[in-house]
């Protein structure tokens, strides 16, 4: 058990971390290709806009989607594969036009490049979706989480002996709940 007094123990990042990082600090693009072209896209890492118009685009199609009670027939499940195709194509320009301007007036093209004149499928977006899920930078935007909220002037500080009392009582909570239960059936 380690005691409260002592520093913490800090470990050296893994080479692997390190090199994300920093790709991410000097915005490095990852090279993708579609399957079945030779079409390649640099892909870098997202932004902020790029993360609005992703989280519009797929709250729109929660809103837009048919209620499950109605039976599907043949056409229905033909025309949901392919407004998950169009979708597909959507976040795919989303994820390659990296930049508010890019974002503004080359959408509008490129996903309908995609879907109507290449005619893409979810297979062959498959790596340019997968690779841009792996370039948001969640980990940053949960560390400035966690320091904004450790930095509230709202928050009460605890002493040790008050955070220990505490977990005794809901541990001995937890305890009484599991008797009652036990007994009760």
């Amino acid at each position: 058990m380690e005691k409260i007094d002592e520093e913490p123990k800090l470990n050296q990042p893994s080479e692997d971390a390190q090199r994300e990082y920093l790709s991410m600090i000097n915005d490095d693009p990852t090279e993708v290709s579609i399957l079945r072209t030779k079409k390649k896209y640099k892909m870098y890492w997202l932004k902020n806009g790029q993360l609005v118009k992703l989280s519009r685009l797929l709250l729109r199609k929660k809103d837009v989607d048919k209620p499950e009670d109605s039976k599907t027939t043949g056409s229905d499940v033909l025309d949901e594969i392919l407004d998950d195709n169009k979708l597909a194509c959507k976040a795919a320009a989303i994820y390659l036009l990296n930049g508010y301007w890019k974002l503004k007036f080359k959408y509008w093209f490129l996903w309908r490049w995609f879907y109507y004149v290449r005619q893409y499928d979810n297979m062959q977006l498959l790596e340019i979706l997968t690779t841009g899920k792996k370039k948001v930078p969640l980990v940053q935007f949960f560390n400035s989480t966690t320091l904004l909220i450790g930095a509230k002037g709202t928050l009460i500080q605890m002493t040790a002996k008050e955070a220990e009392a505490t977990l005794q009582e809901l541990a001995t909570e937890r305890l009484s709940q599991t008797e009652n239960k036990d007994n009760g059936s």
